[in-house]
């Protein structure tokens, strides 16, 4: 199945819904929950740490001889903006969707356990 296609019907996600709401994805024309593929999430992250790490080198290589603050912040902020743009941008165009059966969320129970006295 091509990126970002309801795998019921067929009908295309917009790309921004895909990389906003990746998890409450509901398709458009036969209303089921769908859900992107771990392959697709591994692969944005990937893409994005990759992004990250040779954003941090070269800024590194730019801010080494800086004194101060500036020599260690700007490559970390700059790493941080690039992993975050990449791998959204990366979910955008590639991600494939599946079938969701049930919700996602974890239901959690309160249990408290007895103590004999």
């Amino acid at each position: 199945m091509a990126a970002r296609h309801c795998p019921n019907c067929g009908a295309v996600m917009p790309a921004g819904k895909v990389a906003a709401d990746s998890y409450e994805l509901v398709c458009a024309n036969c209303q089921h929950l769908l859900g992107i593929s771990e392959l697709s999430r591994n692969l944005a992250a990937f893409a994005g740490l990759a992004a990250g790490a040779i954003t941090w080198w070269m800024v590194t290589l730019r801010f080494a001889t800086e004194p101060g603050a500036l020599g260690w912040v700007w490559p970390a902020f700059l790493a941080y903006l690039a992993t975050s743009a990449v791998a959204a941008l990366t979910l955008m165009f590639a991600a494939t969707l599946e079938l969701r059966a049930d919700d996602l969320t974890p239901q959690h129970e309160n249990v408290t356990h007895r103590i004999p006295h």
